[in-house]
């Protein structure tokens, strides 16, 4: 098996050809002007398949090869955004043959593992039902399996048992096994990608209140049962539990010994950068502003990243991630959109101009882009600040915008 390596926004060297057409990873393209036409990856990263003997794999850009995924996954679970939200990050198909991507061996199991805690972490209370058993008792519950009783005891003058058929309403369920199940894949699996990790201590917290959760569930399923396992529409997050429970222990072909080292082989897998990024930059601020920040308002002219609102200061803020932002000035389109939110009249009620009108005067109010780079202070830069006083690089010949950089946490700054 052969395998394609480029970095985010790098060009494939090749001319068009159909067999590339229908990637995720790539598209036929001209970004800039002065750019020639070709293939060209955008911020997606991942691995896919070309054909049945070529891969393609997109890794992050030049300068951010290190970047800590562990600590950008756990600070988008520390924010109140829905499970769904989150799986509209990344995609993995589970069913296709594996790739060989050494450098993507650190960004899957992170992702699964703590997208299945963060899911986990929300189931409040366990489901129960009833569950089928047949087993020789001291005493008759249910009814009696006559033949089978007699074969078992009668004829071995064990007059002491019973053999008995019944039901229980219990939380030993097939879907709370599966889940416990994955819950002690996942405990082995943290003891590689934590190792001398920080953060690892929040993830053991998270890991061991699901277990206790789930303390009176057995962990017994079998490999033929998982696919009959099916989760429940009324549950939100049992759905989403037993699909990652079932794509860990997918992953690791069911034996929890392989969970000891991190795999070099991926499934076909696309994970999005900038998605992800905007997820990392909302945890940071509902981390240090709470309910100041609203994520994704819908306006007229589209959906703002954030707004913040408290009694002195309002802004509009998106995220691009656009590591080129610190150092050259912002693309028009980026100007023109957010110029539109701050003329937008839904967006300025919801930041409390409660009588503005088509006729009324504009708020000057400050649109804020955030950028990233990689960089080693990676603690909240909005923790204990105020907002009004992190905006001080003003964008050259516009008014009220700011460029506040949030730098991406890189590998060896939370050991």
């Amino acid at each position: 098996m052969k395998s394609i390596l480029i970095q985010e926004h790098e060009r494939l060297s090749i001319e068009h050809n159909d067999r590339y057409d229908n990637l995720n990873l790539v598209r036929w393209d001209k970004p800039m002007e002065h750019d020639p036409w070709g293939y060209y990856a955008s911020y997606v990263i991942g691995a896919e398949w070309i054909d049945d003997k070529e891969a393609l794999v997109v890794t992050t850009k030049r300068g951010m090869e290190e970047i800590d995924f562990l600590t950008m996954f756990m600070m988008c679970f520390s924010s109140d955004l829905s499970v769904e939200s989150f799986a509209e990050i990344y995609n993995i198909d589970s069913e296709a043959p594996v790739i060989h991507a050494p450098s993507l061996k650190g960004v899957l199991s992170p992702l699964i593992v703590l997208h299945f805690l963060g899911v986990v972490s929300r189931i409040k209370s366990l489901k129960k039902g009833y569950v089928h058993y047949s087993e020789n008792l001291k005493k008759v519950k249910g009814h009696i399996r006559v033949m089978k009783n007699e074969r078992k005891n009668i004829a071995s003058k064990r007059f002491d048992r019973v053999f008995c058929d019944f039901d229980e309403y219990t939380v030993d369920i097939p879907e709370n096994r599966l889940i416990k199940k994955a819950l002690l894949f996942s405990s082995q699996i943290l003891r590689t990608i934590t190792e001398n990790h920080s953060i690892g201590n929040r993830c053991k917290m998270m890991l061991s209140k699901s277990l206790a959760l789930f303390e009176n569930v057995s962990a017994e399923v079998q490999i033929k049962e998982v696919s009959l396992i099916k989760g429940h529409k009324l549950f939100s997050e049992y759905n989403e539990a037993v699909r990652l429970a079932k794509l860990i222990l997918r992953r690791y072909d069911y034996s929890i010994s392989k969970t000891s080292s991190l795999d070099e082989n991926v499934p076909p897998f696309t994970l999005d950068m900038s998605l992800l990024y905007e997820h990392y930059v909302y945890g940071l601020l509902n981390e240090a502003y709470g309910d100041k920040i609203k994520y994704q308002f819908k306006g007229k002219t589209g959906f703002p990243d954030f707004l913040y609102c408290s009694t002195g200061f309002k802004a509009i803020l998106d995220t691009k991630y656009i590591p080129k932002y610190e150092s050259s000035s912002l693309d028009n389109n980026v100007i023109r959109q957010l110029s539109g939110y701050s003329r937008d009249i839904p967006v300025l009620r919801r930041l409390g101009y409660e009588d503005i009108g088509e006729e009324s005067p504009i708020p000057n109010v400050p649109c804020v882009i955030i950028y990233p780079k990689e960089g080693r202070d990676v603690k909240n830069p909005f923790a204990n600040k105020r907002l009004r006083d992190l905006c001080t690089t003003p964008v050259r010949k516009l008014a009220r915008f700011y460029k506040v950089c949030v730098p991406l946490p890189v590998m060896g700054t939370n050991k």
